[in-house]
């Protein structure tokens, strides 16, 4: 059973109360599914990460180090560690 390791940042981090969440799945997920599962275990998460239904791309989703786009979301996950990043302004 693979547990993955969802790391959360900045606003997120306070929304879940936590910096990280690990959720447990029969057999290896997709990165949506690791996404939806994050959102069902931490409901506050929603307001921040999903804007009319989608995943707010604002957001960044990290996988290893490389950056993971919503329509890449149906791949399976490599790895078991998954980083949202908090949009980042700068100046």
């Amino acid at each position: 059973m693979p547990t993955v390791e969802v790391r959360l940042f900045a606003n997120l981090r306070e929304a879940a109360s936590s910096d990280v969440v690990f959720l447990d799945f029969a057999s290896t997920p997709t990165i949506g599914e690791v996404i939806s599962r994050t959102l069902d275990s931490a409901p506050l998460l929603k307001k921040f990460l999903m804007r009319g239904g989608r995943f707010n791309d604002r957001y960044k989703v990290l996988v290893g180090q490389g950056l993971v786009y919503p329509e890449s979301f149906s791949t399976p996950l490599t790895g078991n560690k998954i980083a949202i990043l908090p949009p980042v302004s700068g100046g």
